[in-house]
């Protein structure tokens, strides 16, 4: 879900433009966008782990195996799948007004030639800083939450 619609419940376009980038990073990687599933690469979403390697320039890693199966080494394709995973993280940006329209979106998978703006972060993402102790105890995070509560 669009992060301003769980935030205040707007349901917009651009909303609609983020579940259709979310599916678009399903469909490639053939990984649900859901924390819980996304364990084995600790916890982070399914789209921060694309996210992540679009910025390494390695998202070829992620490919669903089942889309290469016939032409891994065919160069056009690949091409493709990294231009729809680059339109999906168009879509997911954190500021919807940054979003493309969904005819934008896609024409930009269909306009071969055209080039494509580079995406902002998505939603949710946190730079982690891993600290690798020798100590066998777990390291446990501490996170907090600001409410301000208004009268009527």
């Amino acid at each position: 879900m669009a992060p301003e619609y769980l935030a205040h419940g707007q349901l917009t376009e651009k909303a609609d433009v983020y579940s259709f980038g979310v599916l678009l990073l399903e469909i490639v990687t053939g990984r649900q966008n859901n924390r819980s599933k996304a364990s084995q690469y600790s916890s982070d979403s399914s789209l921060t782990i694309v996210w992540k390697h679009f910025r390494q320039l390695t998202v070829d890693e992620l490919f669903d195996p089942n889309l290469m199966l016939h032409n891994y080494s065919n160069i056009d394709v690949k091409k493709e799948i990294l231009r729809v995973v680059h339109v999906g993280l168009l879509c997911t940006q954190e500021i919807p007004s940054l979003r493309p329209s969904m005819s934008q979106a896609i024409e930009m998978l269909v306009m071969k030639e055209e080039h494509l703006p580079t995406p902002t972060n998505p939603p949710y993402i946190y730079e982690t800083i891993e600290l690798n102790d020798n100590h066998p105890n777990p390291v446990s995070v501490a996170t907090t939450s600001q409410s301000t509560f208004y009268p009527r």
